[in-house]
């Protein structure tokens, strides 16, 4: 690997000078009155003591520890963290180990070798803690730190690492690195007008030795967009108005457009209008853009740009993004006349204009609104009718109760049943009679429903209920069990640690882990998932433990990652680097034609790899090593959707997993992008509890195509549920994905 050129300098001016050292050393230790030689002895018997605490407390080791031997800087300690660095057997200890390793930083005889061994932590750790970690003790390193960033930057490392090594360059950047940061943006083109960045495979000729060997060599890492954005943003302050005003106008990349466009508005030039309505009138841009450039209008121009504003989000081809986006920044307005126009037509139109309409005026303190809602309630389209039971809630109408209760009770309409009841919790919060109705909706046949009703009921923390939430922890479905969880964990009580404890034994997968969690923050205790070390400790502990206090409970939740890092336990099988805790999971992949272009960048070091051969690679590799005792099915979708199995999930045995791996070996893509309906699919299972989706583009057919609204309706769909969905986008950046992931807490990764 590349040695830094700070550090090439230092070795040749000690091979030069070799006394230079010793004679530093003395000069130290006249300075400060120490004998060298006693110096040096204290700071080895320092070192000496530091890793016998840390080989007798292990993975107990507290953090101040192996700070403080890194904090002595010499090579004898250096090689102590490395050593104990292997030892430990929690990323937690190995991450405090690597952030100890940016204190060697400019130290002669350290530097090269710690730096070095930042940068492997940082592209080749298989935990994305650690590369996170090492990145950022990178990013500390003010003597070379740029240095090995940039080499990371290069590399051919994983994308997520390569843009988080950028932006922790940008923190350290100075006038000198604007031209690269220039490169970074704007890659040169070569003749034929192509992107230099973009990787090239090597045709196999006639008399090449190994066709796979070339392509297994690894290359640069492509400059991706989002590293183009990054590096944009570091130069916004020096661009000229022009810079920008091309930027909005030529650039290929949304973001980058929207980024410049903001910049231009914050400087209050004088072409920031024309520019923001040519955005917004532009159909082939980002709605989000679109949105953002309506919103500078609306800034500069007022309640001017609200007629065109209306007419525009009444139009039945706009993205609904677009749509809601305009109805908000009307809503902003509170403008009494833009108000009386849109009062004037509430209800009336097509569904999307109602839907528009009573967006635009969801806040508005007037009875109007609650009767033009209440009225919707018995429209012909279910979308208006959900919507409009969404905002009775929201608005908190009493008058409504006993429509959405009867709403809820008679619509045969599943998204507008759960609509009517979220409403009706809302509104009638607090109500007694209403407390007795969720009593008996803890029995309801809709697990849904039951879900509901547990939390409603853990909210009042009404230890009255306790009985009814313990029982629950029985139920047969696991999201109810989840939902009593959780009611029973806000309870805060004695008999809820009790009732937990004893679950604790049934529960497997991310159940278990979800009782282990809970545990750990009602008590604080690290027994993690080990259902014994719970039920003997508090065996011994019950008569005595005391519920945390206020501020003892907020250190338990601020240490919820230490918690979820220190466990010694690691899960082995992942797809696309996310563990897979779950064992009740859906594989949810994209074969759509896209599918079949090749990668931007290499694939664990390989040329030319298509989406479609990583995406049976990595599902291979997760099949072959997901837990024996899980129950999993695959699903593919295109133009349409595919389940590897119909009905129930399946158990991962050899015959199963053999047969699966089978199905994904004969995987080929063809035909759109149907995401919205597989979700739709998956949801229907009512064990699964994990779900994981891999795509490469936005949806393009379907029941549902709008990005906005497939995040709407699945949140809809999981608002009871919790089921975690990790995304996956292979060749490109999907909001769609993004979303999906941050709403039921799961993980989103992106691969290029």
């Amino acid at each position: 690997m590349p040695t830094s050129p700070q550090t090439a300098s230092k070795t040749t001016l000690r091979s030069a000078f070799p006394g230079l050292a010793a004679l530093a050393l003395v000069l130290g230790a006249v300075l400060t009155g120490v004998p060298a030689a006693q110096d040096a002895q204290g700071t080895a018997d320092k070192t000496a003591e530091l890793v016998a605490k840390i080989k007798a407390d292990g993975d107990r080791t507290k953090e101040e520890v192996v700070s403080e031997l890194g904090g002595l800087r010499t090579p004898r300690a250096l090689e102590a963290l490395l050593g104990a660095y292997d030892d430990f057997q929690t990323v937690f200890m190995k991450r405090e180990v690597v952030r100890a390793l940016r204190l060697f930083d400019g130290v002669a005889e350290c530097e090269q070798k710690a730096m070095q061994r930042l940068m492997d932590e940082a592209t080749a750790s298989p935990e994305a803690e650690l590369r996170a970690a090492a990145v950022e003790s990178l990013g500390s390193c003010s003597v070379s730190g740029k240095h090995w960033l940039e080499l990371i930057v290069k590399s051919p490392a994983d994308d997520a690492v390569r843009e988080r090594a950028l932006k922790a360059h940008i923190g350290l950047a100075t006038e000198a690195d604007q031209a690269w940061y220039r490169q970074i943006w704007k890659p040169k083109k070569d003749e034929d007008g192509d992107d230099k960045q973009k990787p090239k495979v090597k045709k196999a000729k006639k008399g090449d030795k190994d066709k796979d060997e070339e392509e297994a060599k690894p290359r640069a890492g492509v400059i991706l967009n989002s590293m183009r954005l990054s590096a944009f943003e570091a130069l916004v302050p020096k661009l000229t108005i022009d810079e920008l005003v091309e930027a909005v106008t030529r650039e290929g990349y949304a973001k980058i457009r929207k980024s410049a466009l903001h910049e231009l508005a914050e400087r209050g030039d004088k072409k920031t209008l024309e520019l923001a309505w040519a955005v917004v009138k532009n159909d082939g841009e980002q709605p989000e853009n679109r949105v953002v450039a309506a919103r500078i209008v609306a800034k500069i121009d007022g309640t001017k740009a609200a007629p065109d504003f209306i007419k525009r989000a009444l139009r039945v081809d706009i993205p609904v993004e677009l749509r809601r986006g305009l109805a908000e920044i009307l809503t902003a307005f509170n403008d009494p006349a833009v108000n009386k126009d849109l009062l004037n037509e509430l209800g009336k139109g097509k569904a999307h204009e109602k839907l528009f309409q009573m967006y635009a005026v969801r806040s508005l303190q007037d009875e109007r609104v609650d009767k033009a809602l209440l009225k919707m309630l018995s429209d012909k389209e279910p979308e208006v009718v959900a919507g409009a039971a969404r905002i009775l809630g929201e608005r908190r109408a009493l008058e409504a109760g006993t429509a959405l209760t009867k709403l809820f009770e008679k619509s045969k309409d599943k998204d507008v049943r759960r609509a009517a009841i979220e409403a009706v919790a809302r509104i009638r919060v607090g109500d007694k009679t209403w407390v007795e109705e969720l009593i008996a909706l803890t029995k309801s046949e809709d697990p849904e429903v039951r879900n509901l009703a547990l939390t409603q009921l853990g909210q009042t923390s009404d230890q009255t209920h306790l009985e009814r939430l313990v029982a629950a922890l029985e139920d047969t479905n696991w999201s109810t069990r989840l939902a009593a969880l959780e009611a029973l964990e806000k309870m805060r009580t004695k008999e809820s640690v009790t009732a937990i404890v004893g679950r604790m034994p049934k529960e497997e997968g991310r159940l278990l882990s979800e009782f282990a969690q809970a545990l750990w923050r009602l008590t604080g205790q690290p027994f993690q998932e080990d259902a014994k070390s719970w039920t003997a400790w508090w065996g011994n502990s019950k008569d005595k433990f005391q519920l945390l206090s206020d501020v003892d409970l907020e250190k338990v939740r601020s240490g919820e990652e230490e918690y979820r890092l220190r466990q010694t336990t690691r899960v082995k099988s992942e797809f696309f680097g996310i563990k897979i805790v779950s064992r009740r999971v859906i594989f949810i992949v994209d074969v759509s034609g896209s599918m079949e272009e090749k990668l931007t960048n290499d694939y664990k070091g390989k040329t030319g790899w298509t989406r479609m051969e990583v995406a049976r690679a990595e599902l291979k590799k997760c099949l072959e090593n997901l837990d024996p005792g899980a129950f999993f099915n695959v699903m593919v979708f295109s133009s349409g959707v595919e389940r590897w199995t119909d009905g129930a999930l399946v158990a991962c045995d050899d015959k199963h997993r053999a047969e699966a791996l089978a199905y994904v070996e004969k995987l080929t893509a063809g035909g759109g992008t149907n995401l919205y309906d597989s979700l739709k699919e998956a949801f229907t299972d009512p064990e699964v509890d994990t779900i994981f989706v891999m795509s490469d583009g936005e949806p393009s057919m379907g029941e549902v195509v709008e990005p906005l609204l497939i995040r709407e309706h699945v949140a809809s769909w999981n608002e009871n549920r919790r089921i975690v969905i990790n995304t996956v986008a292979v060749g490109g950046q999907f909001n769609i994905l993004e979303w999906l992931a941050e709403d039921s807490g799961g993980t989103h990764v992106k691969f290029e």
